[in-house]
């Protein structure tokens, strides 16, 4: 007999179960399992940033045994225990599959995010953020004026990235230049301590040949 969906995620939930999360188009995301409600599922994303309406597939592996289901993202913004408003409700959950694997290795994800003190990082390749421009010694992207993204002149931040099957690697950025646009902030970073130079650079050139020309 097929096992109960509501069991398999409530005993997730209870585990505070890793797991995976990936939209229609885009690659898996590093997810937790917080609870199940009337309304659906609340799952928390560090890595990535979705939006209400998004239809997402999330993968997991409950005692070895893994599921995989579609659902939509019902809101974003939701309070989960020690991490403020980071949570997700999923709603409309279908397609439940037992026994089946993820559709692409996670460790072949691109990665590129900004890690501050506090708080969940950063994604610069999902919305609201756009990476504009990537080269091994700088980087810059674009946030609305509205994003909860507050880096002064000169400040530092952590990055971490991965592509192409390499990394993730870390690097200290410093952010050299801050500009206002028409609706949006313009943040130019250097950076400065790159953790492994050669496999650095590969990730850059995979993230580079994914910008729009």
């Amino acid at each position: 007999m097929p096992d109960d969906p509501r069991r398999v995620l409530e005993e997730a939930a209870s585990r505070r179960l890793a797991c995976e999360v990936m939209a229609k188009r885009g690659n898996w995301s590093r997810c937790t399992i917080v609870r199940v409600e009337k309304s659906g599922l609340v799952i928390t994303t560090p890595e990535r940033r979705f939006d209400g309406g998004e239809e997402v597939r999330v993968w997991l592996a409950l005692d070895e045994k893994p599921y995989t289901f579609e659902a939509s993202v019902i809101r974003a913004g939701v309070p989960v225990p020690d991490r403020s408003q980071d949570g997700l409700l999923l709603g409309f959950i279908d397609r439940w599959t037992e026994g089946t694997e993820r559709a692409a290795k996670t460790d072949e994800r691109a990665v590129l995010e900004l890690q501050p003190p506090n708080g969940a990082p950063i994604s610069l390749l999902a919305a609201p953020a756009r990476l504009v421009d990537i080269l091994p010694d700088q980087l810059a992207f674009t946030v609305p004026n509205d994003f909860k993204l507050v880096f002064v002149e000169n400040g530092t931040v952590t990055v971490r990235l991965a592509a192409g099957g390499k990394g993730p690697v870390t690097a200290s950025a410093r952010v050299r230049t801050l500009a206002p646009g028409e609706g949006y902030l313009l943040y130019g970073l250097e950076l400065e301590g790159v953790e492994d130079p050669e496999t650095h650079r590969a990730i850059v050139a995979a993230l580079a040949a994914t910008l729009e020309p």
